[in-house]
């Protein structure tokens, strides 16, 4: 179900990530929306099959990706809205409304239909973090 366990092949890092704040536009490698001025993004340099590249996503697919890390035990370079959108539809209701919101937030590279850019989600619980939730409120701790 998780990505990470088709994946053919492991990056090395070059420079293994730092937020910055974007004095250009930059797109985002995830959701493909432009990063404008003034926000914060995640930039890694890496290299893949012999080939350099510098990644960059936007402060609000960083949530999604930090979930399939601690989900799945890691995440696909390009490939975070694919694998929780699967996550999603292939278990309806399991994963709780925030990773839903998420996903369309992405697919909708995270603005409003009028143009307006949604704020950077919270985090999203992950399969256990929800049974532990729903046992708690059901008294059985």
């Amino acid at each position: 179900m998780c990505m990470i366990d088709d994946g053919d092949g492991r990056v090395t890092m070059i420079d293994d990530g730092r937020y910055m704040r974007a004095r250009s536009k930059h797109k985002c490698k995830e959701c493909g929306r432009f990063i404008e001025p003034g926000e914060s993004y995640h930039r890694e340099v890496y290299k893949f099959d012999g080939e350099f590249s510098a990644h960059k996503t936007c402060a609000h697919c960083m949530v999604v990706r930090r979930w399939l890390s601690d989900e799945c035990g890691g995440w696909l370079f390009g490939g975070i809205e694919e694998d929780a959108r699967e996550h999603v539809f292939d278990n309806m209701g399991y994963y709780g409304i925030d990773l839903y919101r998420a996903v369309v937030g992405m697919q909708w590279q995270w603005r409003t239909p009028s143009g307006r850019l949604l704020p950077v989600p919270m985090d999203i619980k992950t399969s256990d973090e929800m049974r532990a939730a729903i046992a708690k409120a059901e008294g059985q701790e």
